[in-house]
């Protein structure tokens, strides 16, 4: 008798893990889109279009001195995490490094973002008094990847736990 386990629960788990990769590849692309258009503003001295009501001003978020990260506007680093964020998952099946670390990599980027966005937002809520709905999304989008990413991670690490 065989104790292998069954061929269906390992591609099963194979799917899972997939899914979790393609959700967090979507949730890149659309930060990408996000980060874009706030690069694309912040680089081009446009205003986004931003809803301008209370205490929703994207312009007073993106006018203000923590628009900047030593001399990068905020929207092209988190473009440009965006972009290493993607280059790690796309490469995960071709590199070997990425295919062993690559789980963990993305779960320590996504970390520095939400972090990085935590801290925009505190400044936001509390040294400005303004917030930008772009940057609200973008935090949304980075905490969501991270939880996906962590998922992706617990269940690459399972087999390790058995």
């Amino acid at each position: 008798m065989s104790t292998a386990k069954p061929k269906t629960a390992n591609v099963a788990a194979a799917a899972t893990v997939d899914g979790l990769r393609i959700a967090a590849i979507v949730l890149c692309i659309i930060g990408l889109f996000v980060a874009g258009y706030l690069s694309w503003a912040e680089l081009a001295a446009e205003e986004t279009v931003c809803a301008d009501t209370g205490k929703i001003d994207c312009a007073a978020v993106q006018k203000s001195a923590y628009a900047d990260t030593y001399g990068l506007p905020v929207g092209v680093t988190g473009f440009l995490g965006y972009v290493a964020i993607l280059g790690v998952l796309i490469l995960e099946d071709q590199v070997k490094f990425l295919a062993t670390y690559g789980r963990t990599i993305v779960v320590c980027m996504a970390l520095f973002g939400v972090i990085f966005l935590i801290y925009l937002s505190l400044i936001e809520a509390t040294v400005l008094d303004a917030w930008c709905q772009w940057c609200v999304a973008s935090a949304i989008i980075i905490t969501l990847l991270l939880v996906v990413s962590i998922l992706r991670l617990t269940r690459f690490l399972a087999p390790l736990r058995s």
